[in-house]
């Protein structure tokens, strides 16, 4: 019933999930486990090729860190996809806004933030982020996907697949794919499963930064996406959502160039309400880190 794609960097986290995908998953299943270790691929590539290995009508793409701890989740995922043939896609996170603004998928805007899911904190205690614009909800309407979990029918992923071409390294896939695929279909985020994401680095270097604006310059005519749902008045969102990212980022260990690239081309002149935020963004360039939880890609 469902194919499970892994792009593993690690064998003993590879063979952790699929011990916990067997005791939790809840009907009949295939692990698809590519070592990338060896002639290391994209991630688009790696995820193309576990796809059109699948023996099943749902694939999932998942993180190889992460612990289910929601028994028969598998038959969550069955039956959505059989209630709505449309659906075509479900994860655990997501938005229902995806800005123009290079940034990642998540806007810190309640309205549109969705996501339940739980990471070890420093002091390795269990914390969940659990964002819901309709609490007590079991579903919402999203336009971006987290990639830490990502189900689709194959038929939809063979419509779509991933774009190895204009991603060729770790960053954007994700966004890139749900994205297109809620341009034809539903795209879900489900509060019925709970997962366990075990390890939670920081995202967002250079190289992630340097995809993000490679991607929203390739869909700047697309941007915004907007899930049907929302009803509320869109006005000024974007620059909440520069502000935002700009306080976010500045934690980050960018490049005082690449800093200089994100303003311009997130036209920070536009965003008025951003601008006391923009020396310390750029200061922290030149001055020791401390570590800052990642909290979203």
């Amino acid at each position: 019933m469902i194919s499970i794609i892994i792009c593993s960097i690690n064998k003993t986290f590879a063979q952790q999930v699929q011990q916990n995908i067997a005791a939790t998953i809840g009907v009949e299943w295939e692990a698809i486990v590519i070592d990338n270790t060896i002639a290391p691929k994209s991630i688009t590539q790696v995820y193309n090729e576990g796809a059109a290995k699948a023996r099943y009508d749902i694939v999932c793409f998942a993180h190889e860190d992460i612990l289910f701890q929601t028994q028969n989740w598998g038959m969550k995922i069955t039956d959505a996809f059989e209630a709505d043939q449309n659906l075509g896609l479900i994860g655990v996170a997501g938005c229902k806004y995806k800005s123009k603004t290079p940034a990642g998928w998540f806007t810190g805007i309640k309205q549109f933030d969705c996501g339940n899911i739980k990471h070890f904190n420093r002091d390795s205690i269990t914390e969940t982020l659990y964002f819901n614009p309709e609490p007590g909800s079991l579903q919402q309407q999203v336009v971006v996907v987290d990639g830490v979990f990502l189900c689709s029918p194959k038929r939809v992923w063979q419509q779509i697949q991933f774009d190895e071409t204009l991603l060729k390294g770790f960053h954007l896939y994700d966004i890139d794919y749900s994205v297109r695929v809620a341009a034809k279909y539903t795209a879900m985020v489900t509060f019925e499963i709970d997962i366990l994401h075990i390890t939670k680095g920081n995202h967002f270097d250079n190289r992630w930064l340097n995809y993000t604006l490679i991607w929203h310059a390739h869909k700047k005519n697309q941007l915004p996406v907007i899930s049907d749902d929302v009803t509320m008045n869109t006005q000024n969102v974007e620059s909440r959502i520069v502000k935002g990212w700009l306080i976010r980022l500045k934690h980050e260990k960018l490049t005082m160039r690449n800093k200089i690239r994100w303003l311009y081309a997130v036209k920070i002149w536009q965003h008025p309400v951003a601008w006391p935020n923009i020396p310390l963004f750029l200061i922290n360039s030149m001055i020791p880190k401390k570590h800052v939880p990642a909290s979203g890609k």
